[in-house]
């Protein structure tokens, strides 16, 4: 149905074109909403502070409880690598979608924005510890 003689081949090609320019597009807008954070909104500083440690402390610990145990049950295979990908998902940042969400439907675009910088801040520190940790994890 696709390839270089199938019938479906234009619509292939199309969304090609239209996935090669997404990545550049949302690099700018998360750009732009990281830039806008540096203003910042009057959000509380209680709030930016909560989201990161959520982020970056109490997701990681529910990813090894979340995993281990559906290692233990027999979900997960025990590959160290495998088991390694799913715990990193639990420290990473939020997606780059959320900012492009939030300018879409222009809302809560200022928060969004905060939000994101400092999440993306802390982000270099808290991978870097935690993708440590589950290294060792993984390997034991």
């Amino acid at each position: 149905m696709i390839g270089d003689s199938a019938p479906l081949r234009v619509i292939l090609s199309s969304v090609n074109l239209v996935g090669q320019g997404t990545i550049p597009i949302m690099t700018l807008l998360v750009g732009g909403n990281l830039l806008k954070g540096l203003t910042g909104t009057g959000m509380k500083k209680r709030i930016v502070v909560s989201i990161i440690l959520v982020r970056y402390i109490f997701m990681p610990l529910i990813g090894i409880l979340v995993v281990n145990g559906a290692h233990h049950i027999g979900f997960v295979h025990s590959d160290p690598l495998y088991q390694f990908v799913l715990l990193l998902q639990f420290a990473l940042p939020p997606a780059m979608s959320i900012s492009t969400m939030t300018q879409l439907f222009s809302a809560g675009e200022n928060e969004c924005s905060v939000i994101m910088l400092w999440t993306y801040i802390f982000a270099s520190l808290a991978i870097t510890l935690w993708a440590t940790f589950y290294m060792w994890l993984v390997a034991a």
